[in-house]
Formats: structure tokens, sequence, C-alpha cells
């Protein structure tokens, strides 16, 4: 009588073990779905309030031939776009280029060296 009660001990045990499995696995796997609609969600709503675009969406170059158009020199705090800078006589114009672009790199601004004169 006593091995009977062990082993409906044992079923009820069991039972008990799967059924909190069976519950662990559905709360992972419905938690793994909710994750993956908010990220495909997330895509979505980048595409909709027009995101970044990718380089297939971005118009065509110009053609070789044809020169590109300077862009404008930034104007405001923090830019060089009214300043004349000299450096003949001092050092080269690579290496002009080269402090200029750390400088512009470091400052984090908007900078660009629109032309270096060879003298």
């Amino acid at each position: 009588m006593k091995f009977i009660h062990l082993v409906a001990e044992a079923q009820d045990l069991l039972s008990e073990g799967l059924t909190n499995m069976l519950i662990g696995l559905t709360v992972v796997f419905a938690v793994l779905i909710l994750l993956s609609l908010i990220i495909w969600a997330f895509k979505l709503i980048g595409k909709i309030g027009g995101g970044a675009e990718t380089p297939a969406e971005k118009a065509p170059a110009a053609p070789a031939s044809a020169p590109a158009p300077a862009p404008a020199a930034a104007k405001g705090p923090g830019t060089m776009a009214e300043s004349d800078l000299n450096i003949e006589g001092s050092i080269d114009g690579d290496t002009a280029a080269v402090i200029l672009g750390a400088v512009a790199q470091e400052c984090g601004g908007n900078f660009k060296v629109t032309s270096i004169k060879k003298m």
C-alpha cells in the first residue's frame, strides 16, 4: 500500500513539473515573438518617418564629365567660413590639410576644406 502511495505522489510531482515546464516554455516563446514584432515595427516606423536613406534609395551620381557643385560653406558658431588662413612659408599644403582635417574631426563640427592652393 505504501508503494502505491509513493507512485501516486511521483505522478503528481511529474504532472506538476511538466505543467510548469509547459507554462515556462510558452511564456519564453511568447516574449520572443513579442520582441520580434516590436523590432519589426521599428523598421516599419523608420520607413514611414522618412528615416535615413539606404544607398539603393539615393539618387544616382552625376556623370564623371560634369563637375560636382561645391558645397556651401557652413556659417555660424564653430565654423571658420569667414577666416583667411595664410600658411605661406611655414608648412606645405598637404601637411596643412592633414592638420585641418584632424582639427575638424576633433571639434566634431561640419568642417570642409574647400581649397588648398599650391604656392
